[in-house]
């Protein structure tokens, strides 16, 4: 974390909270402190008093753009109070969509990243310059007016081909009065191994660990940073984490099965497979999962996401409960089989907005909305629920101490049988 109290807000939607997390823990690398939901939520507090909390004391705010968040209204309402704030914007499209009417209004092409295509780090580091070019420019006697600066491309004989290169920084150096260079993007700076350091101005993820699996009396090595890497892996494969805070790849998606792209040495750790000083874990394939839920365990909070294939297990941990904990909202997943049962925690029933009364929209916050429709108490419990068709219109009530709020209309609803 950046000790200078700045930070990006990122603004996603829940559909797209892999990439978000991505996104955290990179500019995190590069010292940009930021603040992203849930992880960055006080348990306890109003879920949207927090969100508030959040883009008010950040610096800039950085919106992912894709098709679902085009339809978010979570996204909306954020970038509507970032920009009554005068908050910087930062828009990075991670699909080839554009803002929707309700979002164009608020964004300026100055800061727009196109982001979808591979490698998405390239993209990370223009946006990190970027952000860093903003706040040098924040913290000086004066802001100066920035513009854009088109940088020509490198172009390349190969043979009889033709390369043309074109520099990842181009289009992103901040320019100050009268030509002067504001912020000069910093080098690539391999991030070290080791603790206490203080991390680089921009930091581009180390290249995997060797994958060596455990044959015989051979011993194991170390453990990539996620086994995705190569899906056609053979199971069970041994290798070794180093200690905890030692992990380049720290999103993790899941509880007790994990997205088999989570970092895998931080989902162990979640597991409980190894202790914070590290060890040996055995990794084992797992089919794919329609919903995975996350939790908080032994440090490390994982994240809820929809429909994955493959997942992991590690050997000697438990299998997920007959009824597992419950995701914030249902709609990470439209497709999902429902009845669905899960539990929430008392925890839980303090997290999220809710929209409507009896039916809501499926981005409510799925045990708030519980607890608005009387199936749990604010001790938490085991919910049952059920997609319904979408509505023209949500009307909202005050019922056990919850207020849920009106909304037009929204595609897809849930119910509590």
């Amino acid at each position: 974390m950046a000790g200078s109290g700045w930070k990006a807000f990122i603004s996603h939607a829940s559909e797209d909270a892999r990439i978000a997390d991505g996104l955290c823990a990179f500019l995190e690398r590069a010292g940009i402190d930021c603040w992203i939901a849930p992880r960055d939520v006080t348990p306890g507090r109003e879920y949207a008093a927090e969100i508030l909390d959040g883009i008010e004391s950040s610096a800039v705010f950085v919106l992912l753009l894709s098709a679902q968040a085009n339809r978010s209204p979570f996204v909306r309402r954020e970038l509507e109070r970032a920009a009554s704030k005068d908050k910087p914007v930062f828009l990075v499209r991670i699909e080839d969509v554009a803002p929707d009417r309700s979002l164009e209004l608020f964004v300026s092409s100055e800061h727009w990243i196109d982001a979808w295509q591979e490698p998405v780090e390239a993209h990370w580091v223009r946006l990190a310059d970027a952000i860093q070019g903003r706040r040098a420019a924040a913290s000086g006697s004066a802001t100066a007016p920035r513009r854009r600066v088109p940088v020509m491309a490198l172009v390349v004989g190969a043979g009889a081909g033709v390369v043309t290169a074109v520099a990842l920084l181009a289009g992103w150096q901040l320019l100050g009065e009268g030509g002067q260079e504001a912020v000069r993007p910093q080098p690539l700076v391999q991030e070290a191994a080791t603790t206490g350091s203080a991390p680089p101005a921009v930091s581009a993820p180390p290249a995997p660990g060797p994958l060596a699996a455990s044959t015989g009396d051979d011993a194991p090595g170390p453990c990539p940073q996620y086994f995705a890497i190569n899906p056609d892996l053979p199971t069970p494969f041994t290798c070794v984490c180093g200690a905890a805070g030692t992990y380049t790849h720290n999103a993790v998606w899941g509880t007790d099965v994990y997205t088999a792209d989570s970092g895998l040495c931080q989902a162990a750790l979640h597991a409980g497979a190894i202790p914070r000083a590290g060890g040996k874990v055995v990794v084992e394939r797992m089919p794919g999962r329609d919903l995975y839920a996350g939790t908080e365990r032994n440090g490390v909070t994982s994240s809820d996401y929809g429909r994955y294939h493959p997942a992991i297990h590690f050997a000697g941990t438990a299998l997920p409960a007959a009824v597992e904990p419950c995701p914030a909202h249902l709609s990470l997943n439209p497709d999902l089989v429902t009845p669905f049962s899960c539990v929430c925690s008392g925890d839980a029933i303090h997290n999220g907005a809710v929209w409507g009364s009896d039916i809501y929209t499926a981005d409510s916050g799925l045990c708030r909305a519980a607890l608005h429709a009387g199936k749990v108490t604010r001790a938490g419990g085991t919910i049952s629920v059920v997609f319904a068709e979408g509505r023209s219109l949500y009307v909202g009530s005050s019922r056990n101490g919850v207020g849920s709020a009106d909304y037009g209309a929204y595609p897809l609803s849930i119910r509590f049988p």
